[in-house]
């Protein structure tokens, strides 16, 4: 699995987009951002990119955030990325 994000830094109340490369094993994948809700990365096909969007609250506290995807495969392995973005006012 693979994430891409179209920026690091977000202001709230914006939305990331996240973009992944991810193999057909592959049966959940969740993103965590410390203050908002997981959310169930489910995509829509762009190419052979997943495209999926996650909502930054409007009462997130401005500062570094660690965005964390995690992954499990058919088998239930487990993998997990993390991304570093910057909350802003």
């Amino acid at each position: 699995m693979q994430i891409r994000l179209e920026a690091k830094r977000y202001h709230r109340g914006q939305t990331v987009n996240l973009k992944q490369v991810r193999p057909q094993s592959t049966r959940t994948l969740i993103a965590r951002l410390e203050g908002a809700s997981p959310v169930a990365l489910n995509g829509r096909v762009g190419g052979h990119l997943m495209r999926d969007s996650l909502f930054i609250p409007e009462q997130t506290i401005p500062g570094t955030y660690k965005l964390r995807v995690t992954a499990e495969d058919i088998a239930h392995n487990i993998g997990t990325q993390e991304v570093q973005i910057e909350i802003l006012p």
